[in-house]
């Protein structure tokens, strides 16, 4: 694995917006700081949590950059106030259930250097349950502005680093949404002209449990359109009606086959589906050694 300079390293903030997730955080925060990344700053703004929570964040607070534990306005505004103490150059949030796979912040640091017109790096990320098992991986091609207007935006949290840049000149994320924040935030940046590059491998865990935001909402979705997600569809492609949007996912999913996405994430998961993501990791990535566990 090629390596780079120390004076090199983009400075990198993460900010975990945090409530009631004592059950994950650890997991989630251990997942950040073994990392072992030299320029990192990482923030922890927890809602005011009653269920251990605090004391978990104790446990790390010398390894953190801030952190703070009060009754906030929801995740939105938790990311805000996490933002408003960094100084990255580069930015994302790791939700309190979510990981990071080991080297994750190398690569995006190595692709920020290769491609330094890049204003948002994407991953392929995997699927885990609340065991923390693999269930899926989810392989992406590069976006396409193509698709991203017809309503079909394929980036995955929890790999997604912008550059802060970039989010403080379009605003910042709109505290009124609580689910679709993230495509809104995108949306404006695609609008400001943003350069996307991807990086091929699984890099991070998304937590698909059933307390999980977008779990909930799932069965309110209409044609794949949450109610925040409509809104913001109609509020920045209003040519584009909701069941055209439909049709251009079937679409995505046809280029998806072709370009043998599915098949590679098939056979990429099958050696370790159900196996325990740190596990999986270490046999996908036996290069990613950690020096040093918290």
């Amino acid at each position: 694995m090629k390596t780079i300079t120390t004076k090199n390293y983009p400075r990198i903030t993460i900010v975990t917006p945090s409530f009631n997730q004592a059950n994950y955080l650890p997991e989630t925060i251990e997942s950040i700081l073994n990392q072992n990344y030299p320029n990192l700053e990482y923030i922890i703004i927890d809602g005011g949590s009653t269920d251990g929570t605090v004391d978990i964040i104790k446990k790390y607070e010398s390894h953190l950059s801030y952190w703070v534990s009060e009754r906030d306005k929801g995740q939105s505004d938790a990311i805000m106030k996490g933002f408003a103490k960094s100084s990255g150059e580069l930015f994302t949030w790791v939700n309190s259930d979510d990981v990071l796979f080991p080297g994750c912040l190398n690569r995006i640091a190595r692709c920020c250097q290769r491609k330094k017109d890049s204003d948002i790096i994407t991953g392929n990320v995997v699927y885990i349950d609340s065991d923390g098992k693999i269930t899926r991986f989810i392989r992406v091609p590069p976006p396409k502005r193509f698709f991203f207007y017809r309503g079909v935006w394929y980036a995955q949290a929890p790999v997604i680093f912008f550059r802060s840049k970039l989010f403080r000149k379009v605003g910042g994320l709109n505290l009124k949404y609580h689910l679709c924040m993230d495509l809104d935030i995108w949306t404006r940046m695609m609008n400001a002209n943003a350069q996307v590059a991807h990086v091929k491998e699984y890099m991070g865990g998304y937590r698909w449990h059933k307390q999980a935001k977008s779990v909930v909402a799932k069965d309110k979705r209409r044609y794949g359109w949450s109610k925040e997600g409509t809104e913001i569809r109609k509020l920045y492609v209003p040519s584009l009606s909701l069941f055209e949007s439909w049709c251009w996912r079937r679409v995505y999913k046809v280029y998806q086959v072709f370009n043998l996405n599915y098949l590679r994430s098939y056979l990429s998961c099958k050696p370790v589906k159900r196996m325990y993501w740190k596990d999986a990791v270490n046999e996908l990535y036996p290069d990613n050694s950690e020096s040093q566990t918290y």
